[in-house]
């Protein structure tokens, strides 16, 4: 990793949660990371995760294999999710999704490039209170979903969650209006933090169309994506593969175009 800003304000996003005030009931816990030049939205779970790996390969530098995660993950913290496993940069009015795809699928990890912000806002009169800020009320229409918002003026950042930005104000709260999707603010600081930036040089250059066309996919139909097969043994326990495994799971992704 290397160090590209310093934060001014971080914030911390329960993601999907049950229940904001237990990290075992949420999807992810996310980390929006503003500095001086460099936006970043990322995985809480997945940087401690990495952080602790880190720290066990060093007490076993022995070993044949290692884990693939340790920590709190949530509620379900063996399952892949494009909004867990994506890191977004933001800078000089440009957006970058650096999108690592599951297990064994590694070889598609992509990322892209594309404007922001990306929402038009109408700003409401609503307001409502987020962890002791006044915050108001913003709706928009964005690639095929109805979102609602919470800004809060009072934090003059012109950011939030995932790739939503654009306010007068720092977003503290978002959710579609199917109830699908969900992020509300837990924690805030204003004490300066190193921004991270992993090497992502083995990451193929993309469009979102297709990377999102990935995602989809995989979440959609993952045997099939992965090329997984039945498997059958000879009689001297030799593996024979069998007919391929397709199994579909209907998903509704955030971005429905």
């Amino acid at each position: 990793m290397s160090v590209v800003d310093t934060t001014r304000i971080r914030a911390w996003y329960a993601f999907n949660a049950d229940d904001i005030k237990n990290e075992d009931t949420y999807i992810d816990c996310q980390r929006l990371d503003v500095g001086k030049r460099v936006i970043k939205y990322y995985s809480e779970f997945l940087f401690r995760s990495d952080s602790l790996i880190a720290v066990w390969k060093k007490k076993n530098p022995r070993a044949n294999s290692m884990p693939r995660f340790l920590g709190n993950g949530g509620k379900n913290k063996d399952r892949w999710s494009e909004y867990e496993y994506s890191d977004i940069f933001i800078t000089k009015g440009k957006l970058t999704e650096y999108a690592s795809m599951p297990s064994s699928l590694e070889k598609y990890n992509s990322y892209y490039t594309e404007p922001y912000p990306l929402q038009q806002w109408k700003i409401g009169t609503e307001t409502q209170t987020i962890l002791g800020y006044q915050c108001q009320k913003a709706t928009c229409r964005w690639r095929g979903r109805d979102f609602v918002a919470w800004f809060t003026s009072s934090i003059p950042v012109k950011a939030g969650p995932w790739k939503f930005g654009g306010l007068p104000g720092l977003i503290l709260k978002l959710q579609d209006t199917d109830g699908l999707y969900r992020f509300e603010a837990v924690q805030i600081s204003s004490k300066p933090f190193p921004i991270h930036k992993y090497d992502f040089k083995n990451y193929h250059s993309s469009t979102r169309e297709k990377v999102w066309k990935m995602q989809k996919s995989f979440n959609e139909n993952y045997p099939k994506a992965a090329g997984l097969r039945k498997v059958s043994f000879d009689a001297k326990g030799h593996a024979i593969p069998g007919e391929a495994i397709s199994k579909y799971t209907p998903y509704e992704p955030l971005e429905k175009e």
